[in-house]
C-alpha cells in the first residue's frame, strides 16, 4: 500500500510538472516564433532594399532610423532610442547642465524670440543680457519659426563651459555677445504680497536643490501661500521629482517610508520613493497648476502633494504618463530609454497609459491666452487668477 501511494504521488507530481512544463514550453515557442517572424520581416525588407533601391544609403543611418521606429512601435512616450550624440546631450540635460541663465519665449505671430527673465548670478547676466531683449541669432543662425524650438533648447542645454554666441536687439540697436553655459535653471519664483509662486520646467538632478533655495527665500519673505506651476512640464525623471517634493511632505508609509512606489510588470516593487520628517509648510496652503502637457515627473509631484492633502489642483486633466524609465546603453554609444514600471502614489493612485489626473477644480485657459509665469504680470491668465483667488486678498 505504501509503495502504491508513493508511486501514485510520484505519478501525480510528474503529471503536474509535465503540464506546467508544456505550458512554459508552448509560451517560449510562441514568443520565439513571433520574434523569428519579426526578424524575418526585417530581413526581407532589407533584402528588397539592397537589391532594388535606386540610390545610396548609409547603414548607420538605416540602423538609427530602424531603432527609432522599433521604439516608436511600443506606443509609449517614455520609451525611445537615442543616437550616441543624443544620449550625451540627454545625460547632460538630466544632470542639469548647459543653461546660460535665461528664460525665453517665441512669439509666432510677431516671429520673434524674447528674453523673459535673466537669472541673478548667471553668465547671461554677466554678458549684460536683459529682460525684453529680442534674440536675433544664436551662433550666427538666424531665429525663425523653423528653428525656434531648437534655438530655445540650445540656450538651456549643452556642454557645460562651452560658449554660445547670442545676437540680440535692444532699443533698435543690435549686439553680439559670447555667453558661457553653466547650470540649467528649472525653478523660478516670484512674490505678490504674501503669495509665493514657483514655476518648475523640468526635474533634473539639480532641481531639488534649486527648489530648496527658492522655498527658503519665499519663507524668509513671510510668504503664507504658495502656487506651484507645472503647466507644460514634461521633462525629467520621476526620482528627481520625488526628491523635490520631499521638501514639502512629511515622512511616508511605515516600514518602507515610501511616499510612492514603482511597480513592475510582474507586480513587484522596482523602486520606493521615500520622504523624511522635515517639510516646508505654508499656512494658507498650496495650489498646483496643471494642464494636458503636465506629464511624468510633474504628475508624480502633483499626485504626492494631493495624496497628503497638501494642495489643491487647478487646471485641466494631465497627460497620464506617470511611469519609471531605465536607460540601456549600446556598444556603439547609443542608448534606449525604456519604461519598466508604472508609479503608484501613497494612496495607490496611478496615472499612466494616457489616463491622466483630473484636477480638483477644472479651469480651462482662456482662448488665445498665454500662461503668465510670474505674479508680477498675471495678465489674462485665468488659471493663475483662479489659484490666487483661493488665498483671498493677500
Amino acid at each position: 500500500m505504501t509503495i502504491a501511494l508513493i508511486f501514485l504521488s510520484v505519478t501525480a507530481t510528474f503529471a503536474i510538472t509535465m503540464t506546467v512544463s508544456q505550458k512554459i514550453y508552448n509560451g517560449l515557442v510562441s514568443r520565439l516564433s513571433n520574434r523569428s517572424e519579426l526578424y524575418d520581416g526585417y530581413s526581407t525588407i532589407d533584402d528588397y532594399v539592397r537589391t532594388n533601391f535606386y540610390g545610396d544609403f548609409d547603414d548607420d543611418a538605416l540602423f538609427s532610423n530602424t531603432a527609432q521606429g522599433y521604439m516608436k512601435g511600443l506606443g509609449d512616450p517614455g520609451s525611445f532610442y537615442m543616437t550616441a550624440k543624443e544620449y550625451i546631450e540627454y545625460t547632460r540635460r538630466m544632470a542639469g547642465e548647459g543653461g546660460i541663465g535665461v528664460d525665453v519665449s517665441y512669439d509666432s505671430a510677431a516671429d520673434k524670440m524674447v528674453v523673459d527673465r535673466v537669472y541673478s548670478g548667471s553668465s547671461a547676466e554677466s554678458a549684460e543680457l536683459k529682460k525684453g531683449d529680442v534674440i536675433i541669432a544664436i551662433d550666427d543662425k538666424t531665429v525663425d519659426s523653423s528653428n525656434a524650438y531648437e534655438v530655445m533648447e540650445s540656450l538651456q542645454v549643452g556642454r557645460r563651459f562651452n560658449t554660445v554666441r547670442v545676437t540680440y536687439e535692444r532699443g533698435g540697436s543690435r549686439k553680439t555677445v559670447s555667453v558661457v553655459r553653466g547650470q540649467a535653471r528649472t525653478v523660478t519664483a516670484s512674490v505678490l504680497g504674501k503669495n509665493g509662486y514657483i514655476r518648475i520646467t523640468g526635474f533634473y538632478a539639480n532641481t531639488a536643490e534649486q527648489l530648496s533655495q527658492e522655498l527658503t527665500a519665499l519663507t524668509d519673505q513671510g510668504v503664507t501661500a504658495l502656487i506651484i506651476d507645472l503647466r507644460g512640464c514634461s521633462e525629467g525623471l520621476v526620482e528627481n521629482a520625488s526628491a523635490a517634493v520631499d521638501l514639502l511632505l512629511p515622512s511616508g508609509a511605515e516600514n518602507t517610508g515610501a511616499i510612492a512606489s514603482a511597480i513592475g510588470k510582474n507586480g513587484k516593487v522596482v523602486m520606493n520613493f521615500t520622504s523624511d520628517t522635515q517639510c516646508v509648510t505654508f499656512p494658507k496652503g498650496i495650489v498646483v497648476l496643471v494642464n494636458n502637457a503636465t506629464s511624468g515627473a510633474a504628475e508624480l509631484m502633483t499626485a504626492q502633494l494631493r495624496d497628503f492633502s497638501k494642495c489643491t489642483v487647478i487646471g485641466t486633466k494631465t497627460a497620464g504618463e506617470m511611469t519609471l524609465q531605465k536607460i540601456f546603453e549600446m556598444e556603439d554609444g547609443s542608448a534606449i530609454s525604456l519604461t519598466i514600471a508604472m508609479v503608484k502614489t501613497y494612496n495607490e493612485n496611478s496615472y499612466c497609459d494616457g489616463k491622466g489626473m483630473e484636477p480638483d477644480e477644472t479651469v480651462e485657459l482662456a482662448s488665445r491666452v498665454q500662461p503668465s509665469y510670474d505674479l508680477e504680470n498675471v495678465g489674462s491668465d485665468n488659471q493663475l487668477e483662479a489659484a490666487l483667488k483661493k488665498f483671498g486678498s493677500d
